[in-house]
Formats: C-alpha cells, structure tokens, sequence
C-alpha cells in the first residue's frame, strides 16, 4: 500500500492545497474548501498521469509499480481523475470562471507529458501550472495586489526546483526529453536553479510579505547547497521545507 500511497506525491498536493489555501487568504476572501480539494486531486492525479506516461522510461529510475500493475494503476489514475472532474463540476456550478481556471489547469496536467521534447516548454508548464494555485482568487473576481507576485515567486522556485529534478535524471534522459541540464550541462544548470531560487525569494520578500523572510532563509539554503555542489535532492527538501513554512506563515498571518 506503500507504493501506491507514494505515487500520489503527497507533499506536491499538500504544497499545492496549501498555495490556494494562501491565495484565497490573501485576496480577503473566505477559503473555498471544494476548490482546495480539487487543487489537491488535480495535482494528485496530474502526478499518477505522468507516473503513467513514463511508465517504461522511469523503470531507469526504478518506478516500477504504474508497469508492473498497470490494470490496476489504470483505475487508481481514473479514480483520481474522476474525483477531479466532478470537484471542478461542483465548483463551475457555483462560479463558472472559477470552475474554468480548474479546468485549465487538469488539461495542462494532461498535456504536459506530450510536450517532452519540445525546448523550455516542459519545464514552463510545469511552473506555471503550479503557481496558478496563486491567482485562482481572481478569477473568482477578488482583487489583491500581492497575487501576482505571489504567482511569480511560486513559478520561479518551481523552476529551479523542476531543473534540480531534472539534474538528478541527466543520465536517463537524453533522448527521452528536452532538459535543461542536458542542454546546458550540470553546472550552468544549476547556478540557473540557483539564481531563480534566489529570485523568487526576493519577489516574495519584497511584494507578498516581510514575514516570509523564515521560511525564505530556509529556501535560500537550497540555492547555497546547488552551487556548492551538493546533492540536488538536499536543495528539493529545504526548497520544500521553506514553501510550507511560507504558504503557513501567509495563512496564519496574512
């Protein structure tokens, strides 16, 4: 059971719930708990849609369970799915813009897979498409100036997060996918991850909230561990720390 807990990728939703739960506090609104929900099982089954199309490629990495159990990965992945759809119907029903902006992100989730090895763009939807949590507000209608920067800082520690996962994988990916550290080689890419960490640090300081600056110094640990050599998953786990430090500071005191 393990296994199949962990294909959910957990701590990605969590973050993910914990974005829009910080989006919604921001923007002085009340926290739509059906849409936290459908970030959470849009995300969870965007995670399980990936496991699913890499299926063959990821036995490299020794991601076994979507190929040696594929029937039943199959109904776990429609599960999820399906528990996505009718959370986004319920929210559509209520706000119909709202309902879209979840509808667009469940259909990047699906086409993300397929544009591999297209430059850049993997990589661009994947940030986007796990900052937009942040400005889900607006399209509820809500107004608040610290949205966008928030949307920006999320998208740009994704970014450097996204190439520390893809440095992990440079030796499997060639031909497989378009990666940055396979385009730019393994230094360059992760001075790259380094300075968007940086960046978006410095967006969030500056235009959310001085009272990110705890959780910020955590994420900036990761930028020191990337270009000092250390291994890329040391920096995913203090960027990770660091994102649920702020998005709770932000929930707690705005």
């Amino acid at each position: 059971m393990g296994a199949w807990v962990k294909s959910l990728s957990l701590l990605v939703c969590i973050l993910a719930s914990f974005l829009t739960i910080t989006s919604f506090k921001l923007a002085g609104t009340g926290i739509p708990w059906v849409v936290v929900a459908a970030v959470f099982f849009i995300t969870s089954a965007t995670m399980l849609h990936n496991d699913w199309h890499d299926r063959f490629h990821d036995v490299r990495k020794g991601k076994m369970l979507a190929l040696q159990h594929p029937g039943a990965f199959l109904l776990w992945l429609a599960a999820f799915w399906a528990t996505a759809v009718g959370l986004i119907a319920i929210v559509a029903v209520q706000d119909t813009r709202l309902g879209i902006g979840l509808a667009i992100m469940q259909v990047v989730g699906l086409l993300h897979p397929e544009a591999r090895m297209i430059p850049l763009v993997p990589i661009a939807l994947v940030s986007l498409a796990s900052a937009s949590p942040a400005v889900l507000p607006l399209a509820a209608g809500a107004n608040s100036e610290k949205l966008w920067p928030l949307f920006l800082s999320v998208a740009l520690v994704i970014f450097g997060r996204e190439i520390t996962k893809d440095i992990d994988d440079k030796e499997i990916d060639g031909g497989y996918k378009w990666t940055i550290p396979l385009m730019l080689g393994e230094q360059r890419s992760r001075i790259m991850a380094a300075v968007a960490i940086v960046a978006s640090l410095a967006v969030a300081v500056a235009k959310v909230s001085l009272m990110v600056l705890p959780g910020a110094c955590l994420a900036l640990l990761a930028a020191v561990a990337l270009v000092r050599g250390k291994d890329p998953s040391t920096s995913r786990q203090y960027l990770d720390l660091g994102m649920a430090f702020v998005t709770l500071t932000l929930i707690t005191f705005g």
